[in-house]
């Protein structure tokens, strides 16, 4: 029996791989976050501070296996992005070293090797940009780098790269959609809205997370490569906001705004976000030039790779993960943004 630790194991990813363990009767489970949000008898909790190695290697004592996928999420600034994705990792892999961990996955994204242009049945020859559009997949392209350059025979590494995660307690997609269209701004859409995307359902970056740690051996093709993980499934972007509108009474939109038009008023939003913040003022706008270009930007990828070295295949389908997502939302979102405010 191995002995797991999920960094960043009470998050929304974290808290799957953890039930995904246990569901599987692993006995020997813990987590490391800068909080505790579930209960579980059965898993050892550590509370600690990511940049504080000391804390993390007290709590890879012993352990055989670590899930890295703490990670801010978007819109809390690049300070905390290299905070928690570069010094963090780094601390990480210094911890696994110092404690003699055999494993350590990185949740990485898709987003590393994405500035702007489309992409197309995409691989993992694909090289990472030399400017990106945000910061936050600067700094996740950058741990990344470090985990796959710390594999050795001692540290096994790899990095999953999902690619639009989405599911029941989803933090991000679901709940700016509802937000959005609660305050009325679902009657736009921007640009043609003929651009596709891949989406991932939880349970299947789930499940290329254990498979990764379940085959990733010193002879096999695992170690010191990256994978993309999707839904094997492309479809057109808006099809998911559209979804969540009409799940919750909604109406689709009704008016298209241009590209150029949108991209000329985010360029000029993410100008008065920055003046802003010279003058010690932080602006969290809804529309940012990163959204625009991403959500109108074709992103696909192509999973023979994950396929091949990991046996990966997804285990939900897209229109399932849908029908999922809409069940739990529809039963827990008011509760679900209680809390949140709360916390």
């Amino acid at each position: 029996m191995k002995k797991y630790l999920v960094v960043g194991g009470s998050g929304f990813l974290g808290r799957y791989i953890v039930e995904a363990l246990l569901a599987r009767s692993e006995r020997d489970v813990h987590v490391f976050d800068i909080r505790k949000s579930f209960e579980d008898e059965r898993v050892t909790f550590h509370i600690g501070d990511i940049c504080n190695i000391d804390d993390l290697v007290e709590a890879c004592r012993g352990v055989d296996t670590v899930f890295h996928t703490a990670s801010p999420t978007h819109g809390m600034g690049y300070d905390i992005y290299y905070k928690v994705n570069v010094t963090g990792t780094e601390n990480l892999i210094e911890a696994c070293k110092r404690t003699q961990v055999k494993q350590l996955i990185y949740t990485s994204s898709s987003s590393v090797v994405f500035n702007g242009s489309d992409i197309v049945n995409g691989d993992e020859t694909l090289p990472y940009v030399d400017k990106h559009l945000d910061p936050y997949n600067k700094t996740k392209e950058l741990g990344e780098r470090a985990v796959l350059a710390a594999n050795s025979t001692l540290l096994l590494t790899c990095a999953i790269r999902p690619a639009g995660i989405f599911g029941p307690r989803d933090v991000q997609g679901w709940p700016q959609y509802l937000k959005a269209a609660k305050e009325g701004k679902n009657k736009f859409m921007f640009g043609d809205g003929k651009n596709l995307c891949d989406w991932t359902y939880i349970d299947n970056v789930v499940h290329a997370h254990l498979l990764a740690a379940d085959k990733m051996t010193v002879h096999s093709d695992i170690p010191g490569q990256a994978y993309f993980i999707t839904n094997d499934d492309p479809v057109i972007f808006w099809d998911m906001p559209i979804y969540a509108y009409e799940a919750f009474g909604y109406e689709r939109p009704k008016y298209k705004v241009p590209f150029g038009v949108i991209y000329v008023i985010a360029w000029m939003i993410d100008l008065v976000v920055a003046l802003a913040k010279l003058f010690g003022v932080t602006l969290h706008p809804t529309i940012t030039l990163f959204r625009i270009v991403y959500s109108n930007s074709t992103r696909y990828f192509n999973i023979s790779k994950a396929k091949r070295d990991l046996n990966y295949k997804p285990i939900v389908t897209y229109k399932e993960g849908l029908e999922r997502t809409k069940e739990w939302f529809k039963a827990n979102y008011s509760s679900y943004i209680k809390d949140k405010k709360k916390n």
